[in-house]
């Protein structure tokens, strides 16, 4: 079984919360660990079209910030290198 885990870190910009309220699957559940691949996909696609809204203009997370993303982890985060979240899948 795998879960996701979402790691915030430091002051938590607008978008993030954002992102975390419209996540595609649930956090508190428990997932087969056969489709972890699959979902880690899943996550970095929707990450990366991801778009929001600041002063006026719509801009997308994909292309404001920098994702690097592991076999189990994408971490956001701004263009100077400063971390803004991790999201891990973990195996339980």
């Amino acid at each position: 079984m795998v879960k996701f885990i979402v790691e915030k870190h430091g002051k938590q910009p607008d978008w993030a919360l954002w992102l975390m309220a419209t996540f595609p699957f649930d956090r508190k559940v428990c997932y087969p660990k056969i489709e972890r691949y699959s979902m880690m996909g899943i996550v970095l696609d929707y990450v990366e079209s991801f778009t929001y809204r600041k002063r006026n203009s719509i801009q997308t997370l994909g292309i404001t910030h920098n994702i690097h993303c592991t076999e189990d982890s994408i971490r956001i985060s701004t263009l100077n290198d400063r971390p803004v979240l991790t999201i891990h899948l973990v195996i339980i």
